[in-house]
């Protein structure tokens, strides 16, 4: 916390839902890294003297092996940094919600910081998907006088955030 800033009345941070789709990527590669490191890549002894020819195939299978292992090691870190990369913006993103003001914090490296005053705030939009509804999250988005806008994504609690911005507005006026 900033030197003088006060408590936020609640904090809402991204859903975790954004891990799924890098997991479950990250998982698959994980998965063909094994393969390709724990067989001898059958499927090359096949088509290998195929494309090549017999004695073209012998020469360059261990070459054609070591290039598979090293293609799909590489893959496998892209797939992890990826999911590291979700992590970083799941810990660096939220939105405060103070007794007279709205903060919408993100980035790690670049920061960038919105807030707006509960005075401020015209009306809050909520939207959220079917399976948004199901497991708690959705998108916010705060309308303030003038063209400023918070657009708050993939937000855990979006619904009571909504609530609580409104309820404060409401009491602000």
């Amino acid at each position: 916390m900033e030197d003088g800033e006060q408590e936020p009345l609640t904090i809402y941070r991204l859903s975790k839902i954004i891990f799924v789709g890098p997991v479950l990527i990250a998982g698959l590669g994980t998965a063909a890294l094994w393969y390709v490191w724990t067989s001898d890549l059958y499927l090359m002894h096949n088509l290998g003297p195929m494309v090549l020819g017999i004695s073209l195939y012998e020469s360059f299978y261990p070459t054609i092996f070591l290039v598979c292992r090293i293609a799909t090691a590489i893959i496998a870190m892209g797939f992890a940094t990826h999911v590291l990369v979700c992590l970083i913006r799941y810990m660096t993103t939220e939105l405060r919600v103070f007794s007279n003001r709205v903060l919408w914090r993100t980035g790690f490296i670049s920061r960038d910081m919105f807030t707006t005053s509960v005075r401020e705030i015209i009306g809050v939009q909520l939207t959220q998907s079917v399976l948004g509804r199901i497991l708690g999250f959705g998108s916010i988005s705060i309308s303030t006088r003038g063209d400023d806008q918070i657009v708050a994504d993939l937000i855990s609690g979006a619904p009571q955030a909504s609530r609580t911005i409104m309820a404060l507005k409401n009491n602000a006026e």
